[in-house]
């Protein structure tokens, strides 16, 4: 009964109805917003009805492409870009959270500072990238290496605009606050080993990561409308064609129908990596996403 809640939220209502609902809103704003007549929102809506069941030829994009076809070529690039940059934030979080936990029990317990110092510059180095507007940061990678490979551009997605300076923050600080606490004493004197650059099972920082867990599932949860939207600024930037092209277009040559579709897709893409993270979260801690709703 909780899995078919859990379902019936996350999938259907947070999923399903809000990508409809959302593009249907936003649509009707576009088109409010160019001035279109009152037939111009049923025809949208009628074009919009049709895509849905996927028979509807878009024929103002190209003759002969249908809206699935247009839907699979924006995903094609957008999804892998956004799973990506998830993947990297969570990385550079895991590492600096380890890190930054591992050199404060090595200056408490054995005096040694060496590390607090390295700890604090890769701080400072990545709110350094966090103050680069994104695209200043994209134009100057396109002018030193040009079309970039979909990896280096999810990194620096996320490394610019503030996504993993926020993440990195919000782990170290959790992670950190446990330190002086009793579990986390008691833990450091069973003799496991530190995990200084990777919170692994069963070492230090990794004990101090499962209790932050719960909590840093929901925060990536709610980074996801972020990550899409940097990711889709670095398609335009770098002439992908994906949504964030696709989305241009539409608004340059006024497209309602590639418009439209285009933002379905985006929504989509966004309720899809919201749904995984969620699952995540309902699988490994039930009751802590009961706690969420």
């Amino acid at each position: 009964m909780r899995f078919l809640r859990f379902l019936f939220r996350e999938f259907f209502l947070h999923g399903v109805v809000f990508a409809i609902v959302g593009t249907i809103i936003l649509s009707a704003l576009y088109l409010l917003s160019i001035g279109t007549p009152s037939n111009g929102y049923l025809e949208a809506l009628q074009m919009f009805l049709l895509m849905l069941i996927g028979k509807k030829d878009l024929s103002k994009v190209g003759p002969g492409f249908t809206s699935g076809q247009i839907i699979f070529a924006g995903a094609a690039q957008t999804l892998p870009l956004a799973l990506l940059a998830l993947i990297f934030l969570i990385l550079i979080a895991l590492i600096g959270g380890a890190y930054a936990v591992t050199t404060r029990y090595m200056s408490v317990h054995f005096n040694v500072k060496s590390g607090e110092k390295f700890e604090g510059f890769l701080s400072f180095l990545i709110s350094i990238f966090a103050a680069v507007p994104l695209f200043v940061g994209f134009w100057v990678l396109y002018t030193i290496i040009g079309n970039a490979p979909i990896p280096v551009i999810s990194l620096v997605t996320v490394l610019l605009g503030g996504l993993a300076w926020d993440a990195l923050n919000f782990l170290k600080t959790d992670m950190l606050s446990q330190v002086n606490q009793t579990h986390a004493i008691v833990f450091s004197t069973l003799g496991r080993g530190l995990g200084k650059f990777f919170p692994i099972p069963g070492t230090y920082s990794g004990y101090l990561f499962s209790t932050t867990l719960p909590r840093f599932i929901p925060y990536l949860a709610g980074k996801v409308p972020a990550i899409i939207g940097s990711v889709t600024i670095a398609e335009i930037a770098f002439d992908f064609p994906g949504l964030g092209k696709n989305l241009i277009d539409a608004l340059i040559n006024t497209n309602t129908d590639l418009l439209i579709t285009s933002v379905f897709v985006l929504l989509c893409i966004n309720t899809i990596v919201t749904f995984l993270v969620r699952t995540m979260l309902f699988l490994i801690y039930p009751r802590w996403y009961e706690k969420a709703l």
